[in-house]
């Protein structure tokens, strides 16, 4: 099966030809498939942002290649065009780019580009409304007389609205309480769970990004550092803290129970699995 999005030798440096030049990422190579979950972290400057701005084209690559279903999102104006519509991208604090005198006019503006009927865009905004949580009596409301949180609704509204066959997330809880993040990871989750998008989140919150995604891809550097289950990266500990970075809260209670003697594997990462894990040790003793 070809790949939805798939980088080979990816590429990119700033300030190219200055004093300043600097290498951002260097020889990506990354797949999707359709349907993933797929969780992006790595500290600040480590290359991630710059990364997913590639996979719809906003940024061009100086060396390597971007493949949308198998076609070169640079072969021409048209596929970076096509690109564009079918890669969403939700940045960071997204409420700060909302501008129309409503809530439906904001999330009905990319479809409104795409050049579809006003019956299909009133369909789709009212099912990308429903994604998110934003009740239908808010359609009529100015966006900026709405809570943080449901601003950030209507921002990724806006993008779902446009039927993105892969959504990317720029840390999406940025900001929110710890409620806030909740409702919004839910509402993704049940959007990734609804349709056949490939989700990519890119996220600091390791609990959120640990109960939420198939894979994850670790960037330092520049560099892809890591790419597997979250179990697979989460064993890694030491690394990724040598990296700047953690792992879930229940991770690290596991891994402090195999100190004092108990038989725990240490690539937990929900409480759920843990708690599994005591159960079981608890019916069958120590040695279990």
């Amino acid at each position: 099966m070809v790949p939805i999005i798939k980088t080979e030798g990816l590429c990119h440096r700033y300030s190219v030809g200055t004093p300043f030049e600097r290498a951002a990422i260097e020889d990506i190579d990354f797949e999707a498939k359709r349907g993933e979950f797929i969780g992006v972290i790595g500290h600040t400057g480590s290359g991630k942002s710059t990364f997913i701005q590639h996979l719809n084209g906003l940024l061009k690559p100086t060396a390597g290649r971007v493949y949308y279903e198998g076609r070169d999102i640079w072969e021409s104006k048209a596929a970076t065009r096509e690109t564009r519509f079918k890669v969403g991208i939700v940045f960071q604090y997204p409420e700060y780019q909302l501008f129309e005198e409503t809530v439906y006019k904001d999330i009905a503006f990319g479809p409104k580009n795409m050049k579809i009927s006003d019956d299909e865009i009133d369909m789709r905004v009212r099912e990308a409304a429903e994604f998110v949580g934003i009740d239908s009596e808010l359609l009529e409301r100015s966006p900026f007389d709405l809570s943080g949180g449901q601003k950030r609704r209507v921002a990724i509204a806006g993008v779902i609205a446009m039927g993105p066959s892969v959504l990317i997330l720029d840390e999406p809880g940025a900001g929110l309480d710890p409620r806030g993040r909740e409702s919004i990871l839910e509402n993704i989750k049940r959007y990734h769970e609804a349709t056949d998008a490939t989700v990519i989140m890119v996220t600091h919150s390791m609990e959120e990004i640990a109960s939420a995604v198939d894979r994850i891809v670790v960037f330092n550097r520049g560099r892809i550092a890591m790419n597997g289950t979250p179990g697979e990266v989460f064993s890694r500990g030491e690394e990724l803290e040598d990296m700047g970075l953690s792992v879930p809260e229940v991770t690290r209670i596991a891994k402090r129970l195999r100190e004092l003697g108990l038989p725990v594997d240490t690539s937990v990462y929900t409480i759920e699995q843990l708690k599994s894990i005591l159960l079981s040790l608890k019916g069958g003793g120590r040695g279990a």
